[in-house]
């Protein structure tokens, strides 16, 4: 298998299957220090075997990265997320949005509307749904009038 360097060559490795692949491995070849209490704290990194090394899984920061033996010897390389490249971007667009508007002399967009809460009015959505109850009622009574008496219909 072989490891692509750039993240839009990555559509192979799964940023989710790497991430169940080494949660559910095989107990971590790392091993924390022991706390002074004499209990042992779970290990910082986790290691899952894959094809051509290991892929490290950093319990504290989600970082992953990709463990195989080089020439000089053993060295990890992180695995591209594709949420900071898709942060990154939007973010990049963000700015030039905003440097576009202000050249065009065009007011800033304004913020999104909050979005309705558990507790939110429902009322609007009440009366829609009593439009359509009635309008399907309607309907369903028109054609009805066009059945015969034996449930054939006339058209």
């Amino acid at each position: 298998m072989v490891f692509p360097a750039h993240p839009a060559q990555s559509a192979g490795l799964s940023l989710a299957a790497v991430l169940a692949a080494t949660l559910l491995a095989a107990p971590a070849f790392a091993q924390a220090p022991a706390s002074p209490a004499g209990e042992t704290a779970a290990p910082r990194f986790s290691f899952a075997p894959v094809e051509g090394g290991a892929l490290k899984l950093d319990r504290e920061t989600g970082r992953v990265s990709l463990c195989a033996k080089r020439g000089a010897g053993f060295t990890c390389e992180a695995v591209p997320d594709s949420r900071d490249a898709y942060e990154t971007e939007i973010a990049r667009l963000q700015a030039e949005n905003e440097t576009l508007r202000r050249a065009a002399q065009l007011p800033p967009i304004p913020p999104l509307p909050p979005t309705p809460g558990p507790n939110a009015d429902t009322s609007d959505m009440d009366r829609a749904l009593d439009y359509a109850e009635r309008f399907y009622k309607r309907l369903r009574g028109l054609i009805d009038e066009f059945r015969a008496p034996n449930g054939q219909e006339k058209l």
